[in-house]
């Protein structure tokens, strides 16, 4: 054993033996009966042991009540929630009314700007001279000899 395994054994389990591991307590113990330094060691944390039980703890008073009182701090809101407050606004919804019937006619300047800029197939020119030619041609197969008037 070294002298650093000791030192965290006393830093983790404190200088009782009593509260060292089992598995390890017969070793500590012959280590610590055959080094001189780490029965310096073992002194040495005793004696901050002592220091650390003389400390008095400050008072303080209504510590769990101001603890338990205080106020929560503000939950961090998502996009959505953030979205939804900016078009309906909790308070004076009526200078804010603009949002909600902005917020709604935003499909309709979306389809508009996309029907505007995109024919998605549909021709709109259509050529008026073949539209009579074949009105004419139509006209002219019918036959109108036998029918009456």
């Amino acid at each position: 054993m070294k002298l650093e395994d000791f030192s965290n054994v006393l830093e983790v389990h404190g200088t009782d033996s009593a509260n060292w591991p089992t598995d390890l307590r017969n070793d500590l113990e012959a280590f610590l009966s055959n080094n001189e330094s780490a029965r310096l060691l073992l002194e040495e944390y005793k004696q901050l042991e002592r220091s650390l039980d003389d400390m008095a703890v400050p008072a303080f008073p209504n510590l769990e009540h101001k603890v338990l009182n205080q106020a929560l701090p503000p939950r961090p809101q998502s996009l959505f929630d953030r979205l939804l407050s900016w078009i309906f606004p909790a308070e004076n919804f009526g200078a804010n009314l603009w949002r909600p019937m902005m917020a709604a006619s935003l499909p309709l300047v979306f389809g508009i700007v996309l029907g505007n800029y995109y024919s998605f197939g549909i021709n709109s020119e259509i050529d008026e001279y073949d539209y009579w030619d074949d009105e004419l041609a139509m006209l002219a197969l019918s036959d109108y000899s036998e029918s009456e008037f």
